[in-house]
């Protein structure tokens, strides 16, 4: 359907990106890269957000862990998916939920322990469109944290825009 004169096209995706973080947003999942050399309150303000402009996020994560601390992340908001023995622990998955707070806390605690041994890529999905798009956008652009925005739209034009990064 082509977009009315005078109005853009609906985004595809958007990508955010500074020195140490880079988002990309798409209608069903945003994909975030943070490097291990940057602000790590970062981390907590990105993914909340992310929880602000939609509460129904999710991220299903991984876990190796004893049978009994399954139930400590349970308590911790997690919903338990699936498990399965692997020698003498079990891996779990989770989805986190982004509507329960703790389990958003401990998320972000978990994504911290991560930057500090590695790069963290992670996976949330979202009921993204234009709208929460362009809300994310403009919630993260507060942070100062991004130089270049790159937004692709249906009809296949990109739309580059490069920004002084500030730090």
């Amino acid at each position: 359907m082509p977009a009315a004169p005078g109005t853009k096209p609906e985004p595809v995706s958007m990508e955010l990106s500074g020195s140490a973080v880079s988002i990309l947003l798409t209608q069903g999942a945003i994909n975030i890269w943070f490097g291990r050399k940057f602000e790590k309150s970062l981390i907590a303000r990105i993914l909340l957000i992310i929880s602000k402009v939609d509460s129904t996020t999710e991220h299903e994560k991984e876990v190796l862990c004893r049978f009994e601390e399954i139930s400590e992340f349970e308590s911790n908001g997690y919903i338990l998916s699936s498990y399965a023995r692997k020698k003498e622990n079990y891996r779990a998955i989770f989805v986190v939920p982004f509507s329960n707070s703790r389990a958003l806390e401990k998320f972000i605690e978990s994504v911290l322990q991560e930057t500090e041994r590695e790069d963290a890529k992670i996976t949330l999905y979202w009921r993204g469109g234009r709208v929460r798009m362009n809300m994310i956008k403009e919630e993260l652009g507060r942070l100062n944290c991004f130089g270049i925005l790159n937004v692709v739209y249906k009809d296949g034009q990109t739309g580059v825009d490069a920004a002084e990064e500030e730090s």
